[in-house]
């Protein structure tokens, strides 16, 4: 082995190292923004929040992108407009779906997404997932059942609207995710995001209006929700951009270098930092699903990663043949 490729598998492997750090990171950053954002949906309705945080994000990244803006052309817009797009109803219903669940179900079943990346990833570029994946992908969705407190009997289970909204939300999350790692490897991450910014704009505001306007039994689907306090607005728009906007930029680009199925598996994490969180703060009770979910996710991202590991190896031993 020569010492320039020696030196650039050193570089390759840091790059990694340094992409899971991230990906770690944020983790650690959406643990904690379900339990927040709880507390600030007692001043907005879900459809508002979601389009002052967008709003903020998208002038935010818009005024940083200026030197960058030369760079657009049609394949970000293909790209960055579908998956905007889900991100943006994603968002949109999750942030509905926890005013009617707790912040702990609201974390637990975004993270159903672990299943929707490997079956997406095979239908967008035909990777078949490996055996180790599909063991990671089932063991996340059994987690998510004990996390959700069904494993406790019917009476510590509920799956009312806002748990199935969440759950929605998570399976389009995952469908952004594996188009991200598919498809957007080589665009510059801040255009890309500044994107999805702006489409959830535009779809935040016109769902808002339509909620509003779409009444059952009398009463609007979404009735929309607005303080006009500068703190609470400011504390929202602060909220979107740093734990949301700013964890979708570091997770962007860790998908560069990380498999998309490997990241959708460790992203349940996540949960157990919403669990403690909120069992801190005396919004959740610990309970026997939490524990045994958290295992089962830790199992789960255990064997995702070795699983991405031997397919790593065995893709770089077939380009080391090809090139022989």
């Amino acid at each position: 082995m020569t010492p320039d490729v020696e030196k650039a598998q050193s570089n390759r492997r840091r790059v990694t190292v340094l992409a899971y750090a991230s990906i770690i990171f944020v983790i650690f950053l959406w643990g904690v923004y379900p339990v927040l954002t709880a507390g600030i949906l007692e001043y907005f309705s879900g459809g508002i929040y979601s389009l002052i945080g967008s709003a903020a994000s998208a002038v935010a990244l818009t005024i940083i992108c200026i030197p960058r803006l030369k760079l657009l052309n049609a394949s970000y817009l293909r790209v960055a407009v579908p998956t905007g797009f889900a991100v943006a109803t994603a968002n949109l219903i999750q942030k509905i779906g926890l005013e009617y669940t707790t912040p702990s179900y609201f974390a637990f079943l975004e993270n159903l997404s672990c299943i929707t990346v490997p079956l997406m990833l095979y239908i967008f570029i035909k990777k078949k997932p490996g055996l180790l994946t599909c063991i990671a992908s089932l063991l996340c969705l059994v987690a998510c059942f004990f996390l959700s407190g069904a494993a406790e009997g019917p009476d510590g289970f509920s799956f009312g609207k806002g748990e199935i909204l969440c759950a929605i939300a998570g399976i389009i999350y995952g469908i952004n995710i594996a188009a991200t790692g598919a498809f957007a490897k080589k665009l510059d991450v801040l255009l890309y995001v500044m994107i999805h910014m702006w489409v959830s704009v535009f779809v935040s505001g016109f769902t808002v209006i339509l909620l509003d306007r779409i009444k059952i039994n009398g009463e609007p689907v979404e009735r929309i929700v607005f303080s006009t306090d500068w703190r609470h607005i400011a504390a929202a728009a602060a909220l979107v951009l740093f734990f949301s906007t700013f964890g979708w930029l570091v997770r962007t680009e860790a998908l560069k270098f990380v498999n998309a199925s490997v990241v959708a598996v460790m992203m349940p994490f996540s949960s157990l930092v919403t669990g403690a969180v909120a069992v801190m703060a005396g919004r959740d009770e610990l309970t026997f699903g939490l524990i045994a979910g958290g295992i089962l996710i830790i199992v789960a991202s255990i064997l995702s990663g070795i699983g991405d590991a031997r397919d790593s190896n065995r893709q770089k031993r077939k380009e080391g043949e090809e090139t022989e």
